[in-house]
């Protein structure tokens, strides 16, 4: 017959005993780092490797960010600090950092590019984020688009399909600018306005461009055309004596 007395309890379960094995490993891979076991001295990073398209930011400037958090050592470096360290300079957009056995950190870089300007100070990247640089005020070249906070998306979208429209008859924008009431206003590289208004600006802006050919045929200098019109546009020459004049079609 089976023994039914009452068995021995064990002095130490299962998972108690794995929870003191795993906290007894902890504490031991900490006194290693603290001894320098597996610290700079024992296993030290010696290269940062640096891959990237950098056109404002240095090679040299990347490393020099990540040495300071680099120099705790293979194993012990942290590679979120190596990270936010290297984000911080200016010009970063994204930083992917791994270790590369025994003694590397491939470092991955991707820069912002600046596609246009968001009100006073502030740079709009070409994955469609906003930015701020210092010294970024003398860039040339940048449209300047302009408008409430809580339309920015809706700006950058309106100001990326109007210079795709225009750039078939070889105009551009120097600036691009919506109001709280949601008027848009154009300036063209020639320096023409283009009064756009609230509503329906892609057929007005379809109409301007079908006209454009004309207005720039004439003698005189344009200085501003208005399309808040139903069927037609007025247009006022500038010179000497201000023109303006209303073609309805």
């Amino acid at each position: 017959m089976a023994n039914t007395q009452d068995q021995p309890q064990r002095l130490i379960n299962p998972a108690t005993l794995a929870s003191l094995v795993l906290l007894g490993s902890l504490a031991l891979a900490a006194l290693w780092v603290r001894s320098g076991l597996i610290g700079s001295e024992q296993w030290p990073i010696r290269w940062l490797d640096v891959e990237g398209e950098l056109q404002r930011t240095s090679v040299s400037q990347v490393r020099a960010a990540a040495a300071v958090p680099a120099s705790r050592g293979f194993f012990a470096v942290d590679l979120a600090r190596v990270r936010n360290e290297i984000e911080a300079l200016p010009w970063i957009a994204a930083v992917e950092v791994s270790r590369h056995w025994p003694d590397a950190l491939h470092i991955r870089v991707a820069e912002h590019r600046p596609v246009a300007r968001w009100n006073e100070n502030r740079l709009f990247s070409d994955r469609g984020e906003v930015f701020e640089v210092t010294g970024s005020e003398s860039m040339q070249g940048l449209a300047r688009l302009v408008g409430p906070e809580s339309r920015r998306e809706e700006v950058l979208e309106t100001w990326l399909w109007m210079r795709d429209e225009l750039a078939r008859i070889g105009v551009d924008i120097a600036r691009l600018a919506v109001d709280e009431r949601g008027a848009w206003r154009a300036q063209l590289g020639s320096g023409v306005e283009l009064i756009l208004g609230r509503e329906h600006i892609e057929q007005r802006l379809a109409r301007f461009i079908s006209v454009h050919d004309l207005l720039r045929g004439d003698q005189r200098h344009l200085a501003r055309v208005d399309m808040r019109y139903t069927n037609g546009l007025a247009v006022r020459w500038s010179g000497p004596d201000t023109i303006e004049d209303d073609a309805h079609g």
